[in-house]
């Protein structure tokens, strides 16, 4: 297995997401607060051999950086996070589909009724891969706050 976490950094919390690139699956995923991500990060370190951490270059990116660098995370990549927000709207919606009467309505004024931060990282992670990746139904959002 080859994984990469990508982490949508923000203000009081952030997206983290762990994806197997060989199988193009999404192992986990989650949404913890600035001073629990870096539990979750090493806590897939142990589990799993991660080969990089990408990160979107927005609010608290330099924060998380140096948290990651401070206990050795060494191989971090930046990536562009402009639009992720909106664009993970529309991505919500095509890993899980909206029922049956709502699927009518335009996907513009549809609000996902949970929280994006895991799906803002699962974005970052395809932009830096120029890759979509398969969201399995068993891989639910965990919140660490």
């Amino acid at each position: 297995m080859s994984l990469y976490i990508s982490i949508d950094p923000g203000i009081k919390k952030c997206g983290l997401l762990l994806a197997d690139i060989q199988s193009g699956k999404v192992i986990e995923a989650g949404i913890a607060s600035l001073s629990k991500f870096y539990e979750l990060v090493s806590l897939w370190n142990e589990d799993y051999n991660i080969v990089k951490i990408i990160i979107g270059d927005g609010t608290n990116c330099k924060y998380i950086e140096n948290q990651l660098k401070r206990n050795n995370f060494l191989n971090i990549k930046y990536v562009n996070e402009r639009g992720s927000t909106l664009r993970a709207r529309f991505r919500y919606w095509e890993i899980w589909p909206p029922n049956y009467f709502i699927r009518w309505l335009p996907k513009e004024v549809l609000f996902p009724p949970e929280n994006l931060d895991a799906i803002v990282a699962l974005i970052l992670l395809e932009d830096f891969l120029n890759y979509t990746f398969i969201w399995p139904d068993k891989v639910d959002i965990k919140i660490w706050l």
